[in-house]
C-alpha cells in the first residue's frame, strides 16, 4: 500500500514538473497574448535596435540603461508585462529583476525577436528611411563557404557584449591560423534575411565549413582551446 502511494505521489510531481512555463511563451503563443487590450509589452534592448525594428506597441527600456531600475520602478507593478530582447538572454535577465522586485506577472518571449520572425512575425520600424539590402545574400554567402580551406563565419552584433570580449581572441586565431583559415565577419542587424534563413537565433554565432561542407555550429563564447579542438 505504501509503495501505491509512493509511485502515485512520484507520479504527480512528475505531472506537475512536466508542464510548461507559462512565463516563457513561443513567439506565436506571446503574439497571442499581446493582442489583448492594454498589453504593456517592453523591449530591453538598446534605442538603436529598438529602432531598427520592434514589437508594435513596445515601450524600450534599455536594461544597460543606467536608470533601468528607476524606470522599471516606475511601473504599476500589479499589471501583467510582456517583455523580450533580440534572443531572450537579456529579456529573461529583465524578467528575473523585475518578479525579484514586487511584479504580479512578467511573461518573455523565447528565443526574442530572433524567434519572432523567424517564424514570420513582423516588427514595426521607427526609421522612415528605407531599409538597407543585406550585405551578403544566401547566393554569396555559399560563394564564400566554398573553398578548400577552412572557412568559418562569425555572425555578431555591434552592440553584443560577448561579441565585443572575443574580437581580440579571433584575431589572435587568424593569426594563428594565417593560410589556412577564412574568418568572415556577419554583422546580424545588416543581414536579416541571411540569418533568418540560416537560423542563426543567439549570438556570438560561429559557422564552420571545411573544403566547401559545413563542419558545426558553434554558440556563445569560447577560449583558445575550443577553437584549436575544433579547427584542427
Amino acid at each position: 500500500m505504501k509503495n501505491v502511494i509512493f509511485l502515485m505521489g512520484l507520479m504527480m510531481v512528475l505531472s506537475c514538473n512536466a508542464q510548461p512555463s507559462t512565463n516563457v511563451l513561443e513567439p506565436v503563443a506571446f503574439s497571442e497574448a499581446i493582442k489583448s487590450t492594454g498589453a504593456k509589452i517592453i523591449d530591453v534592448r538598446t534605442p538603436d535596435e529598438f529602432a531598427q525594428g520592434a514589437i508594435a506597441g513596445a515601450q524600450n527600456i534599455n536594461i544597460r540603461s543606467k536608470d533601468f531600475n528607476d524606470k522599471i520602478a516606475a511601473l504599476d507593478h500589479a499589471s501583467t508585462y510582456y517583455v523580450y530582447c533580440l534572443s531572450g538572454g537579456r529579456s529573461g535577465e529583465a524578467a528575473r529583476y523585475m518578479r525579484e522586485n514586487g511584479f504580479v506577472k512578467v511573461i518573455e518571449l523565447k528565443g526574442g525577436t530572433l524567434a519572432w520572425t523567424k517564424v514570420g512575425l513582423s516588427l514595426s520600424s521607427a526609421r522612415a528611411t528605407t531599409p538597407k539590402a543585406d550585405q551578403y545574400t544566401l547566393d554569396q554567402f555559399k560563394q564564400m563557404s566554398a573553398s578548400d580551406k577552412k572557412v568559418m563565419f562569425d555572425f555578431y552584433a555591434p552592440w553584443c557584449g560577448p561579441c565585443k570580449q572575443m574580437m581580440p581572441l579571433l584575431e589572435q586565431i587568424a593569426k594563428d591560423y594565417k593560410g589556412q583559415l577564412t574568418i568572415i565577419k556577419i554583422n546580424i542587424d545588416e543581414n536579416k534575411e541571411l540569418v533568418r534563413i540560416l537560423g542563426v537565433d543567439e549570438i556570438p554565432f560561429f559557422k564552420l565549413y571545411k573544403e566547401g561542407k559545413e563542419s558545426g555550429n558553434y554558440i556563445g563564447q569560447m577560449d583558445k582551446a575550443s577553437f584549436d579542438r575544433i579547427l584542427k
